[in-house]
């Protein structure tokens, strides 16, 4: 496997404008690494030994045992652990068939507060463009009951925003964490 950095791509140009400066195991001044790879990207699964994998597989709705590759449930999974923030971002077609995605809601603690009393799994929310953000005016909430309760992640807003203005997108509360002083909330897109 080779890992390698596009740095003339206008999407490696825009990620570097976000604040992208390189993935952490591979430094951005070599642009092909070849050492190590699919070592550094399997770090972020749990093993499949592990007893909690299971959990781990339910949270993000995929069957156990889980018949393919470790690529592939990285890919299912966007390399994300129940332990960090990391995760990777797909680039979904502007037209893509039908799918499901679960996302982490940016910015849940500064837009709704620390009480998600009000928010259950299984709530519906719908997007919107935040029009009086004085840092992104293209910021996209997600709502609920009519309040803004987090932001989508600033790599799929276009899309996401896209999508729900032409009515092809519906979407729900998938899961909350339990910890009052970081408040978690994921929402499932679903495309159709």
């Amino acid at each position: 496997m080779v890992f390698r950095y596009l740095p003339d791509a206008d999407d490696y140009k825009a990620a570097v404008k976000c604040g992208f400066s390189g993935y952490p195991a591979f430094r951005p001044g070599t642009v092909e690494h070849h050492q190590g790879v699919l070592e550094a990207f399997t770090r972020r699964l749990p093993p499949r030994a592990r007893e909690d994998f299971s959990d781990f597989l339910a949270r993000h709705r995929l069957p156990d045992p889980f018949p393919l590759s470790d690529m592939a449930l990285l890919g299912y999974t966007g390399a994300a652990l129940p332990s960090d923030g990391f995760a990777l971002v797909p680039d979904f077609p502007d037209e893509p068939e039908s799918f499901d995605y679960i996302t982490e809601l940016a910015g849940v603690r500064h837009v709704h507060g620390t009480d998600l009393s009000d928010v259950s799994a299984g709530d519906e929310v719908q997007f919107a463009v935040d029009r009086e953000n004085p840092v992104e005016r293209d910021a996209l909430f997600v709502t609920h009951n009519g309040k803004p309760l987090g932001y989508v992640n600033r790599a799929l807003r276009n899309r996401v925003a896209h999508w729900a203005a032409k009515g092809h997108l519906s979407a729900r509360i998938e899961r909350l964490n339990a910890k009052p002083e970081r408040p978690l909330v994921y929402v499932r897109i679903e495309y159709r």
